[in-house]
């Protein structure tokens, strides 16, 4: 049985990175088909929405400290500071290249 955490930094689908924000900041995340990008925030707080077509908001999520958010659908996602932000942002890119990445 394959467990892909395991095979975490085996290689180039991941990014790993730091998040870091300051207060009332932005940042727009676009999950591919097939991919993942997972956040943990250890201090602050933020929001993480989504919208559906037209003005609808979909998602609306406020993490808590030290909890992991999945955001799995494909599409664009939308990260506010409501505090200063320190977290960490892993990005899992999908298991076939892309046709225009060729």
């Amino acid at each position: 049985m394959k467990f892909p955490l395991l095979g975490l930094f085996h290689g180039n689908r991941h990014q790993v990175g730091a998040l870091l924000m300051m207060r009332g900041e932005t940042f727009i995340e676009t999950i591919e088909d097939d991919a993942l990008a997972i956040l943990v925030i250890f201090k602050g707080s933020v929001t993480i929405s989504r919208q559906r077509q037209g003005a609808q908001v979909g998602l609306h999520v406020n993490p808590r400290i030290g909890e992991p958010v999945w955001l799995t659908s494909p599409g664009p996602y939308c990260v506010v500071a409501k505090d200063p932000v320190v977290g960490v942002r892993m990005l899992r890119a999908s298991s076939q290249p892309r046709e225009d990445a060729r």
